[in-house]
């Protein structure tokens, strides 16, 4: 019980240092970068309870990234504490969505990162770590490149405590995601689905799927250029030296960030992205077809 009042306490005065949005302070993303040190820092305190030494190596990606693509980040994050929840018999809560809009702002992601170090909190309530890691110094000059690298960094890291590589039946489920998002698109506007799926391709590679999330986010932007919509470069994350099921992931995030910015254009602003289903026996091939058919159901769209 003292544990308990310890922590209860502790999550107490967290909440009570956030910063106010009634007083007008401004959250920079040198702000945010800080947070997510804590949570690397919290990282390894669970690290080395489990006695998990390995650090999985990352490449950064060079990107004009906005913060709606660090928050995208912080969902994959939470999908994996998750897996961490369900391996060791605790309660897992659904992911969060939030409401579309056309620009996040860093303050979103701050928030959205004490909900995450919230969650490392309470794993450390159950497992009976009461080590506390402090607030970081902040540098300024770090940028939502610099924060969605630390995260993306640090979601790797929990493929590592989990022992669980992210799998086609995860990618599936977030691609089920974008398709209830585009389907909510063609109902806005009236569109009849009349797409239809790709060819299944038996022998698909991670390459191919990766190549499919492309096609989509292709024309997610020529959506966007029709609107006058800020459009991101993602080339840096093709990954030419061979894709992985994560830069699948990854690349089906940022699809999802930018769909959000159609969805508030159109004034869907109350329409949240379901929260994803668990999927089980999904292939590469399934994740290659299900895109196919997204992407065709988006070239349905010819104006907005």
């Amino acid at each position: 019980m003292n544990r308990l009042l310890f922590f209860v306490l502790a999550l107490t005065i967290a909440v009570a240092s956030l910063p106010d949005p009634a007083i007008g302070k401004e959250i920079t993303p040198a702000e945010v970068y800080a947070e997510t040190v804590r949570i690397e820092k919290e990282m390894d305190l669970l690290r080395a309870y489990l006695k998990v030494s390995e650090i999985k190596p990352v490449t950064p990606v060079n990107a004009a990234l906005l913060p709606r693509h660090v928050w995208q980040q912080c969902y994959l994050i939470q999908l994996k504490i998750n897996v961490f929840r369900r391996q060791h018999g605790f309660p897992v809560l659904s992911a969060q969505a939030l409401e579309p809009v056309s620009a996040l702002e860093p303050l979103m992601n701050y928030e959205q990162i004490q909900r995450l170090l919230t969650e490392i909190g309470l794993l450390k309530m159950r497992l009976g770590i009461s080590d506390q890691i402090p607030s970081q110094e902040v540098i300024p000059g770090k940028t939502p490149m610099d924060v969605f690298n630390k995260l993306h960094f640090i979601s790797m890291q929990w493929d590592v405590i989990n022992h669980s590589e992210v799998s086609p039946s995860d990618v599936y489920a977030e691609v089920r995601r974008v398709d209830d998002d585009v389907n909510a698109i063609l109902d806005h506007l009236h569109i009849q689905d009349t797409a239809y799926p790709l060819a299944k391709m038996a022998d698909a590679q991670s390459a191919d799927v990766l190549s499919s999330a492309f096609a989509v986010m292709t024309e997610v932007q020529r959506l966007q250029q029709l609107v006058g919509l800020t459009r991101t470069d993602f080339d840096a994350f093709r990954n030419k030296e061979g894709a992985s099921p994560s830069d699948v992931l990854n690349m089906v995030s940022m699809v999802l960030a930018e769909l959000q910015t159609l969805k508030a254009h159109l004034g869907l602003v109350y329409v949240l992205t379901p929260a994803a289903e668990k999927q089980v026996e999904k292939t590469k091939t399934n994740v290659n077809q299900l895109l196919g058919y997204v992407a065709n159901k988006l070239r349905l769209v010819r104006s907005l």
